[in-house]
């Protein structure tokens, strides 16, 4: 239900929370959550643990189906301590599948991530929205296919391999599956029966931090890819997993030849020009709060008890996007300081180097 608005707010504003089609809303949710003439609600129906610190939610969804493409992902939105926090995740169920399934690694400082390990149990309800993502097969199949990720990247992944399976795909499709340890790999099982029932699939399972039985242990090489996808040039890759297995690949498969989903930002390391806090005024909330500028903006805020919308946190949806009316802040991904003037920045990449104002 949304706060009634105060007396700073515009008239727009007042006829904003009347809106009927809200309240209609509101009422038939009240009646049951999975009720709603514009939102897509899902319930959980079950969760699997698929490592200590990685679980899978399966959700089924109210009227209000979803299509979306494999490899894609999704808005998933909770309430956190009265707040409603979204993240976007990776969708590990194919689209012939009747559930919607998404695979959530927990982070260390992660908010939503910690949430879904800790809080969400059957029966809970998220909200969805709409799935998004250029990361999925081309209209016109090659004939041979080279998946190489890392960690949690499998997961856009697995979809994707459902998917060619499915289809009776004939060509060949090679995974190289980069993971710390055994215990760390994601669909271990589950990988091991799709390659039974796809003679198409080859995959291999690499180690980087320890040495197991019946596992190739190193990281990702110009030799050890020659090795093990020798004719790498005629495959299409997809690449998918963190910032140094990305620079990796990207520095021998030619760019014509790849296809990258990346949810790790690469943010430039650069000083703050001084260490006085940094006054921020928010003029649509009518705050004003001092930052240390030590953390990008959303950061910060969100320290402050300040929860603007976000999604990815590191600059791919454009969730975080809003005016900045005045001051300076660096692009932490660019590493470049902005003009003193009205622009639209995200939060999720800038941090504040003199007193702004913000459309917030």
């Amino acid at each position: 239900m949304k706060t009634f608005p105060l007396k700073y707010h515009k008239t727009s504003e007042y006829l904003d929370y009347f809106n009927p089609k809200d309240w209609f809303n509101f009422l038939l949710e009240e009646l049951n959550p999975t009720y709603s003439i514009s939102r897509t609600i899902a319930r959980i129906a079950s969760i699997h643990l698929e490592t200590k610190d990685t679980k899978t939610l399966v959700l089924r969804v109210n009227k209000n189906k979803l299509k979306f493409q494999a490899g894609q992902y999704l808005p998933v939105t909770v309430e956190i301590n009265g707040k409603r926090i979204t993240r976007y995740y990776s969708i590990s169920s194919a689209p012939f599948e009747t559930d919607i399934r998404i695979t959530v690694k927990r982070q260390k400082a992660g908010l939503v991530s910690n949430f879904v390990h800790e809080n969400l149990q059957l029966g809970d309800f998220v909200e969805l929205g709409a799935p998004q993502g250029s990361f999925v097969l081309p209209e016109v199949l090659p004939s041979k296919f080279l998946f190489v990720v890392g960690g949690s990247g499998i997961t856009p992944v697995y979809s994707i391999l459902k998917t060619l399976q499915n289809q009776n795909f004939a060509g060949s499709v090679k995974l190289l599956y980069f993971s710390r340890i055994k215990e760390e790999i994601i669909f271990f099982s589950e990988l091991n029966s799709l390659r039974t029932k796809f003679p198409s699939l080859d995959v291999e399972f690499l180690l980087t931090d320890e040495d197991s039985p019946g596992f190739r242990t190193g990281f990702f090489t110009r030799e050890m890819l020659l090795e093990l996808a020798p004719d790498f040039l005629e495959r299409l890759t997809y690449l998918c997993g963190p910032g140094t297995l990305q620079e990796s690949v990207k520095a021998i498969i030619p760019s014509e030849k790849l296809i990258s989903e990346n949810f790790q930002p690469f943010l430039k390391s650069s000083s703050k020009k001084d260490s006085k806090q940094v006054e921020v005024t928010l003029t649509k909330s009518h705050k004003t709060l001092l930052l240390n500028g030590e953390k990008t903006l959303l950061e910060e805020l969100e320290d402050n008890g300040v929860y603007p919308q976000s999604g990815c946190r590191m600059g791919i949806c454009h969730t975080c996007a809003c005016t900045k009316k005045s001051g300076v802040v660096t692009n932490l991904q660019e590493g470049s300081e902005s003009e003193s003037g009205e622009e639209t920045i995200q939060l999720c990449l800038s941090r504040a180097e003199e007193n702004l104002e913000l459309d917030i």
